[in-house]
């Protein structure tokens, strides 16, 4: 063989044996051959063909050769020993040939291994597609550049009414023609199957002959950039069609309705604006009954001090009336005992001196003159306690003084609890808990008024007996007072609303709801702010913080 030749045959992509027919020997292998199965080229000579080919087919057919009997074959699956075990599958064809007058066969083989491998994921990938088309919502037509009908899924049959032994005779064009006779616009059907291989996208309805409406969106199909074929989707959008168009009439038919009551609403709006002006009187009116009853708040907290004074002024002034009405007595008798000194004055023998002895026995004059000293410091201290009852009412009101001052927190706490004591000292036990707070810039009888609501709404609060305790505290930016009882508590539900202008637990004629609200005004206008804690059945925590500078926090005239 020439090397030529020889070069031919080992570039061959098959697989090449040239078999001896009465031992099976191989007598000439390609390069080929020895590198798919592994061995070397030499090996191949010292083997039979049966060593290769090991399937019982294969070993038959091998055995009939050897007994006389050579046929061909063409284009047999097979299986090939390789030299590391391995099973390779391979497609075989067999030619019997002569040489120098001597049959010989020669065996072509091609490794078919990875075509199958393809294969099978071509057709799992054909499998998925052909469930997605029959599994999708719309009918689906596919027509190659040939004008033929390449694909269509069951729905597109069912939706065009196809018969199934037109179907099975493949005449694509009585199909399409059986789609265009079902339309109205039968030559716009027509000319949109035929336009295969247009490039752009399309989308447009169709109306069938039975009142149906069908949408249809086509695509070219590509094969690299060659238009190969077009893909046609048809949805069936009859209800929603329908659907549209009772839509666009219920709307007439509301823009109408909405016409008449535009016009009956103008007629209203004459009407609404004569009720809106009674509406601002009544208004006016409201504000005016608003302002009676804040005023009427303010006359009953003026009411309740005036009772509260005139009940701590009647003690002092009861005793000092007492005493002072002993005094006269004694000074009366100290007269009668000064007359008698007088008219014996001249003429004092034992006898009178015996009487006048007797009469300081009488009035006891040693009694008088040690207890009209104590008599005299008694009243002097009621007198006391009435000019500091009243100093503590000027305190309180602060009537005399409009402006902004510095005052001392304290000091507001201690006048007001001495105006409103006879509120509190039948209901509660107070203890005082001050902590020295620096002089602020206030309104001090607007800041009274504050802490008087909030003493007199924790003695309410207390049903029998208990404790309010009134702390005062500082930091770098604030000062604060805490008024804190031991009473029935705020329900959650209303401690929300506690600030709200006449809202009120308390009973019918015990209170109008806005003493929190104006003492709320009012620290707010300081530029403070008021901090509730509460829990049923143990009581309630007011805490009032207000700034140490009040111009730094922007706080304007009350």
């Amino acid at each position: 063989m020439s090397s030529l030749e020889r070069l031919m045959l080992d570039h061959s992509p098959s697989m090449m044996l040239l078999v001896e027919p009465k031992d099976l020997r191989i007598v000439m292998a390609n390069h080929g051959a020895a590198q798919t199965l592994g061995y070397p080229d030499e090996a191949l000579l010292t083997m039979t063909i049966t060593d290769i080919e090991s399937s019982l087919p294969d070993v038959f057919y091998w055995e009939d050769v050897r007994n006389g009997q050579y046929l061909d074959i063409d284009g047999q699956e097979g299986l090939y020993q390789c030299a590391d075990a391995s099973l390779l599958t391979v497609i075989k064809s067999v030619r019997v040939v002569a040489h120098a007058g001597e049959p010989l066969l020669l065996v072509q083989a091609r490794d078919i291994q990875n075509e199958r491998q393809v294969e099978d994921a071509l057709e799992q990938t054909l499998s998925q597609l052909r469930a997605t088309l029959e599994s999708t919502g719309n009918g689906i037509l596919v027509i190659d550049w040939h004008g033929r009908i390449a694909s269509m899924n069951r729905l597109f049959s069912t939706m065009w009414n196809i018969p199934e032994d037109l179907l099975l005779e493949h005449n694509d064009a009585a199909i399409l023609e059986r789609l265009t006779d079902q339309v109205v616009e039968a030559d716009a059907c027509r000319t949109r199957l035929q336009a295969i291989v247009d490039s752009i996208e399309t989308e447009e309805l169709f109306r069938l002959k039975d009142g149906r409406v069908f949408e249809c969106k086509s695509r070219p199909q590509y094969l690299g950039e060659h238009i190969v074929g077009r893909v046609f989707g048809y949805n069936d959008i009859t209800e929603r069609t329908r659907a549209e168009e009772a839509l666009r009439d219920s709307r007439d038919k509301l823009e109408e309705r909405v016409r008449e009551r535009t016009a009956d609403l103008e007629s209203a709006n004459a009407s609404l604006l004569a009720e809106k002006t009674r509406q601002t009187e009544l208004i006016k009116k409201l504000e005016e009954a608003q302002n009676q009853l804040l005023q009427s708040e303010k006359m009953a907290s003026i009411g309740q001090l005036a009772a509260g004074v005139a009940h701590e002024i009647n003690n002092p002034v009861g005793f000092v009336n007492s005493n002072l009405g002993t005094l006269q007595r004694y000074v009366n008798d100290m007269l009668r005992l000064l007359t008698a000194y007088e008219q014996l004055e001249g003429s004092l023998v034992d006898d009178l001196l015996l009487d006048i002895r007797q009469l300081k026995k009488e009035i006891d004059a040693p009694y008088m003159r040690e207890d009209i000293g104590v008599l005299l410091t008694e009243s002097l201290d009621g007198l006391q306690r009435v000019r500091r009852i009243v100093q503590d009412l000027k305190e309180f009101s602060h009537v005399d003084r409009s402006e902004l001052e510095r005052v001392k927190l304290e000091t507001g706490l201690d006048s007001t609890l001495n105006v409103v004591w006879n509120e509190l000292k039948y209901k509660a036990k107070v203890v005082k808990e001050y902590g020295d707070t620096p002089q602020i810039e206030c309104f001090p009888s607007q800041l009274n008024q504050v802490f008087m609501n909030l003493l007199i709404n924790a003695a309410h609060a207390i049903e029998e007996r208990g404790q309010i305790t009134i702390r005062t505290g500082h930091d770098a930016e604030n000062v604060w007072v805490e008024v804190e009882d031991t009473g029935k508590g705020i329900a959650p539900e209303h401690l929300g609303r506690i600030f709200e202008p006449f809202f009120t637990t308390k009973e019918v004629g015990k209170g109008t709801g806005l003493g929190l609200s104006l003492s709320y005004g009012i620290v707010s206008k300081h530029r403070g702010h008021i901090e509730v804690s509460s829990e049923v059945g143990r009581g309630s925590l007011f805490r009032v913080v207000l700034p140490r500078d009040a111009a730094a926090a922007g706080a304007a005239p009350v």
